[in-house]
């Protein structure tokens, strides 16, 4: 009767400690991930380049990522439930690695028993790939400011130049500007940011200013936006510090990613507005000093 009365107990006890593992001589089942690294062509290898901000999604699961400046990520697997299950179901996932002006990149794992299975070309059994993912450049983004160190009474016009140069012959900008009949194109869509916050601290675009498409043809295509540091009252816009001067790009190619890749994207992201900075587009320059 004894032996009845304890079984009783205990089934409850380890139906609420789902966390914990009977089969196992640890505690609790362990954090799973999978995790590696992406490279930017074109870009020097960490420290002395930048590989941050490569969307990693995996398709099925809906996870996420984003990778660091080193190129490193890391997806958060669903916590083990069962001893068994693991909350993943068995089959193939596809894990895609995005950045608007590289070409996208896939790879596939394969679940069975909620557990990563292991591919001698792909993935350890730990969740560590193997190789690292390269993404090939199809267009190379880079901004000049002139002048780039900027007295904050400075009343003349700053000269942001935005040079794309394509790899590929199929690459499109989508920028903003004020176009008018027989008057040539006033191209606007300026974002700036101060570097040491990451926060938005100006923006120029006017109110007539709209979205425009335009081919990037080969070898290179420029497109020059004009502001001040001083509004109409000569009064400074910015304080002195550093900023990067963002202009707003959106990339059109042949290389389009799944629409489910671009609804994972953080909202609003295609707004002129500080969520254009979740955008991931890798570009080069941008950068000026405003002085007392």
């Amino acid at each position: 009767m004894m032996k009845k009365i304890v079984i009783i107990i205990l089934i409850p006890f380890l139906i609420l400690n789902c966390e914990e593992n009977p089969f196992s001589s640890k505690s609790s089942i362990p954090h799973r991930t999978i995790k590696g690294f992406v490279q930017l062509q074109g870009v020097d290898l960490y420290p002395n380049g930048n590989h941050s901000n490569v969307f990693v999604w995996m398709k099925e699961l809906g996870i996420t990522a984003n990778s660091g400046a080193d190129g490193s990520f890391e997806l958060e697997l669903p916590a083990a439930s069962t001893p068994t299950g693991g909350g993943i179901a068995d089959g193939d996932y596809l894990i895609y690695f995005y950045m608007s002006n590289y070409q996208i990149s896939s790879i596939k794992v394969t679940f069975a028993g909620g557990e990563i299975l292991n591919d001698d070309r792909v993935i350890k059994i730990n969740g560590e790939l193997r190789k690292i993912i390269d993404l090939n450049r199809m267009v190379q983004i880079h901004t000049t400011i002139e002048p780039n160190i900027i007295p904050s009474s400075f009343v003349e016009d700053i000269k942001v130049t935005v040079k794309g140069t394509p790899d590929r012959n199929d690459i499109f900008f989508f920028l903003k500007g004020i176009e008018a009949a027989r008057q040539p194109t006033v191209y606007s869509g300026l974002l700036i940011k101060n570097i040491a916050s990451g926060e938005l601290i100006y923006s120029f675009n006017p109110d007539t200013a709209g979205t425009i498409k335009r081919f990037i043809e080969k070898p290179y295509r420029e497109f020059l936006i004009n502001f001040k540091v001083v509004d109409d009252s000569l009064r400074p816009t910015l304080p002195a510090g550093t900023y990067e001067a963002v202009p707003y790009v959106i990339i059109e190619s042949n290389d389009v990613p799944p629409d489910q890749l671009i609804e994972a994207l953080s909202e609003g992201y295609s707004e002129f507005s500080e969520n254009y900075f979740n955008y991931p587009l890798y570009r080069t320059g941008g950068k000026f000093t405003v002085t007392e």
